[in-house]
């Protein structure tokens, strides 16, 4: 059985990826959408390694605990204290930057159809596009698109993958795999899910990553432990995502090199990150990591957008200064967040919802 501070490591890379996610939205920006010109031209993979990790650790925290008696409910709950008391932050941000877009493009007013996305948005549902966001399902704050899509994976974890055996969720990912492979060679990368010409690889991307983590985490004991020091597995990372695109654009190769990030190098990952240790000094940096991560990744995509309309403003704007403030300036916002609201309304909502079960 794997100790604490082995998933501490995991914690720590989840917050690499946010950080590394980051770069690559305002890579996004800097180059005109061109993949090949990107820092980061794989980072939008990012997503599917939390999909591996998220169903890993939940694997980890409630296989044993649904196995004697906690219910769907409870675990629903639970899911619920973890994920969502930062959403109605990040919707209020969504909606005043979008309100309040500094070089708008099209008229932003304040209607029934904004009104229909500050609600949706609350309870994390798609909803029709507002202006100047593309075609995005959740266009108030586009990466929560992927917090729909884990709830949607622990419905599935709480109804029916707990009770399945490691044999069952590996012939699972036969389908769930060939699935994404299509999708990745179809669309020349995975960078898709999050619009509503592509919606539905958003369930492709986390089925295949999220069955895969929780088999994972079921067989560890089984397997070889293979190490790699925190460093080792955040620069790994960092170098497959910055990796080049080949043929220069994306083609069915580079949808191939993609699907191989997700079925082969982040389960490794995941492994050699649960089997690996740590000092205590490195253990406090890779806590620190993993705190940050869920409330950056959800909160800096509103000023995303403002960055984008910079880029669409007629008038020239310095895009390359505002990167770094941007970047900072995100990181900033996301451990205020962190701070201020999600860990005071996580502890006040297991305080008063969950700690009267036990």
């Amino acid at each position: 059985m794997a100790t604490k501070s082995h998933f501490e490591v995991l914690d720590g890379l989840r917050g690499v990826a946010a950080l590394l996610v980051l770069v690559f939205h305002i890579g996004e920006i800097l180059s005109k959408g061109v993949m090949a010109d990107n820092w980061l031209p794989h980072g939008a993979l990012a997503v599917d390694f939390f999909f591996a990790l998220s169903g890993f650790v939940i694997a980890h925290a409630y296989d044993r605990r649904m196995a004697e008696g906690l219910g769907f409910g409870g675990f629903m709950l639970r899911r619920f204290v973890r994920l969502h008391p930062i959403v109605p932050l990040a919707t209020l941000i969504g909606a005043l930057a979008w309100v309040f877009a500094p070089f708008p493009h099209a008229a932003h007013v304040v209607d029934g159809r904004f009104w229909t996305a500050v609600v949706m948005g609350l309870f994390l549902l798609p909803y029709p596009t507002l202006a100047d966001r593309a075609e995005d399902t959740h266009s108030l704050d586009g990466p929560t698109w992927t917090l729909f899509q884990e709830y949607i994976g622990s419905v599935a974890y709480g109804l029916v993958l707990h009770r399945l055996s490691p044999r069952v969720l590996a012939w699972l990912l036969i389908p769930a795999g060939g699935l994404l492979a299509w999708g990745a060679v179809a669309y020349g990368n995975l960078s898709v899910g999050w619009g509503w010409s592509h919606w539905w690889m958003a369930e492709a991307r986390l089925a295949f990553p999220f069955i895969f983590g929780i088999l994972l985490r079921r067989i560890l004991p089984r397997l070889t432990p293979l190490r790699m020091s925190f460093g080792g597995l955040a620069i790994v990372m960092a170098v497959a995502f910055a990796a080049g695109v080949p043929g220069g654009k994306p083609g069915w190769a580079n949808g191939l090199l993609e699907f191989a990030y997700v079925g082969l190098l982040f389960p490794l990952i995941i492994l050699m990150g649960a089997h690996s240790r740590m000092s205590a000094g490195m253990r406090k940096l890779a806590k620190a990591l993993g705190r940050l991560s869920y409330p950056l990744y959800i909160i800096h995509y509103p000023f995303i957008y403002w960055y984008w309309d910079m880029a669409l403003d007629p008038h020239p704007h310095n895009l390359a200064l505002w990167a770094p403030v941007l970047y900072i300036g995100s990181v900033a916002l996301g451990w205020a967040a962190l701070r201020l609201w999600d860990d005071p309304l996580r502890r006040w909502a297991t305080a008063r919802w969950i700690a009267k079960e036990n």
